[in-house]
């Protein structure tokens, strides 16, 4: 159903939305970081989604990491980029921020499969490619990209 969902509303934003904005994180907590499977594809990603009508991308941040994971922010998260895509027609832009302290409760969402911390050279195969970047990007072993 939620494969659905997400086909609907992809063919309906290349249809009708020119620009959209969204937000990603890369949490780390004690050399691990959080990933997410997603009910609707294939691979390990990290947290995030878009950014709402009235809604800051920070408070976007804050929407998507409570109720895809349970997480809470003890401090504020780090914008690490801003990158850009022409996907599917349109164009994003993926504000992707660095949270590091964090607290972690139980949560259940219809858009998740699976989440799982990962040590941080020891990062799972089916891993999406752009989430491989990012995280190559933060560690220092791939120079910053302006696009996903």
């Amino acid at each position: 159903m939620m494969r659905f969902y997400h086909l609907a509303k992809n063919a309906l934003f290349s249809l009708f939305a020119k620009r959209t904005i969204g937000v990603r994180a890369l949490l780390i907590q004690d050399e691990k970081i959080l990933l997410v499977k997603h009910t609707y594809q294939l691979g390990w990603y990290t947290i995030g989604g878009g950014v709402e009508p009235g809604e800051t991308p920070y408070q976007a941040l804050q929407r998507e990491l409570k109720e895809e994971v349970g997480v809470s922010l003890l401090t504020p998260a780090q914008l690490f980029a801003v990158y850009y895509s022409n996907n599917e027609k349109r164009d994003d832009y993926i504000i992707f921020y660095i949270c590091q302290a964090l607290l972690q409760k139980a949560s259940h969402s219809a858009e998740i499969a699976a989440q799982q911390w990962f040590d941080l050279d020891n990062l799972p195969q089916d891993i999406s490619p752009a989430t491989k970047k990012r995280i190559e990007e933060y560690l220092g072993t791939r120079a910053i990209s302006e696009y996903w």
